[in-house]
């Protein structure tokens, strides 16, 4: 795993989110913004991809578990992007504190 013990740090801090209650997955993108504001933009997207890979190995097609991961895919497509749109309209997003420019232009995951 890229990034060593932080990463899975991260990782971990995702799978609970997303494993927590029906809505725990709603601001995790949030929170990840305001635990780690220096990680890389294109580590938010691999954590919540480790994670949502991590809870389809740990449980079986049928789980509700499985909805978790789903949800882990669609905020990590929905982020990257994000990334990608910060790009295209010349906005830095370098860091995941680069979200928080970009939320003024689009409040998806603020509001989420």
């Amino acid at each position: 795993m890229s990034g060593g013990a932080a990463s899975l740090d991260k990782v971990h801090f995702a799978i609970e989110r997303l494993l927590d209650t029906p809505n725990g997955w709603r601001p995790l993108v949030r929170d990840m913004v305001s635990r780690w504001p220096d990680a890389r933009a294109s580590e938010l997207v691999y954590v919540l991809v480790s994670a949502a890979t991590e809870i389809e190995a740990m449980f079986a097609e049928g789980s509700p578990a499985r909805d978790g991961a789903a949800h882990g895919w669609r905020l990590a497509a929905l982020l990257g992007v994000d990334f990608y749109a910060m790009d295209a309209v010349g906005l830095p997003h370098a860091t995941a504190a680069d979200m928080r420019g970009y939320w003024k232009i689009d409040p998806y995951f603020r509001d989420l």
